[in-house]
């Protein structure tokens, strides 16, 4: 039970009775499964939650949402279905999501970041991460960050991003000091975003609209002044359809690790020739 989450086990309660105030929750959390956490703590993930839309609040209550709940289900189903034969390497499955935050939080706690996850690496294989730009960790909750802190000491991570831009360089040098070896300015092989986890590749879809707005922001965004971080979490929970496809194939995946590794050997390189001169 201590691996748990405080997240995790607030949903394991409210799964179990509903609605509860703050205080209800706060008790459960410590009376039947010893959860050493403040009450400041509990108020401030419920909180965090609330504004994920995972829960819904009734006056000063709190229950699981229904829409967060069909979501989950529906996950659930298409995994099930897609990968019931894990063997195949025609094994896929299709994706879509309602904005840049869901996709986001199903790559770090769904795609990476789960231990029970469809999509294992069992011999530790490195991961990939290939962006046109590097993605923003706006509407990230702290117990996602630990998450990604977890799953960067699964194995070696290789960043290729195409740009270079102040937020390219923001976000990369964020996810640098986490321990991932990052390399800005590099193009790759795909046109498409892509991660990489064991046998597991997946692909991302980003519709016209949405990376010509992304290209605009990052371009516009030139310092620490110019950043308005209101405006970028508005971006990454704007509406828009983004799709992936997870599949699973072997060579692929070694492909794209070597190609990563490469690139980004060629970026330190370029690095020691600048210093040098």
């Amino acid at each position: 039970m201590k691996n748990k989450s405080t997240q995790e086990l607030i949903i394991e309660i409210l799964s179990n009775e509903w609605p509860l105030t703050t205080k209800q929750i706060h008790n459960k959390l410590k009376r039947n499964y010893a959860h050493n956490t403040s009450y400041q703590a509990t108020h401030k993930v419920l909180k965090q939650m609330e504004n994920e839309k995972i829960l819904a609040k009734n006056e000063k209550e709190f229950m699981l949402s229904y829409a967060w709940i069909k979501k989950i289900s529906d996950y659930g189903k298409k995994l099930e279905s897609a990968f019931s034969n894990g063997n195949k390497k025609s094994d896929s499955a299709m994706f879509i999501f309602n904005s840049f935050v869901e996709l986001g939080k199903f790559a770090i706690n769904e795609f990476c970041g789960n231990a029970s996850s469809k999509f294992p690496n069992p011999e530790k294989k490195d991961f990939v991460c290939m962006w046109t730009h590097a993605w923003p960790l706006t509407g990230i909750s702290q117990e996602e960050y630990e998450t990604m802190k977890i799953t960067f000491k699964e194995g070696p991570h290789w960043n290729i991003c195409t740009h270079s831009t102040f937020l390219d360089k923001m976000t990369s040098n964020y996810l640098t000091n986490l321990g991932k070896h990052v390399a800005l300015n590099k193009k790759f092989s795909t046109k498409l975003d892509i991660m990489v986890r064991g046998d597991y590749v997946m692909q991302v879809y980003f519709p016209e609209k949405f990376e010509k707005e992304i290209d605009k922001l990052y371009k516009k965004v030139k310092s620490e002044g110019e950043l308005d971080m209101q405006k970028l979490f508005e971006f990454t929970c704007r509406k828009y359809q983004i799709k992936a496809v997870i599949f699973k194939n072997q060579e692929l995946a070694d492909s794209l690790r070597e190609e990563a590794k490469r690139l980004y050997e060629e970026s330190q390189n370029e690095k020691k020739v600048i210093k040098n001169d």
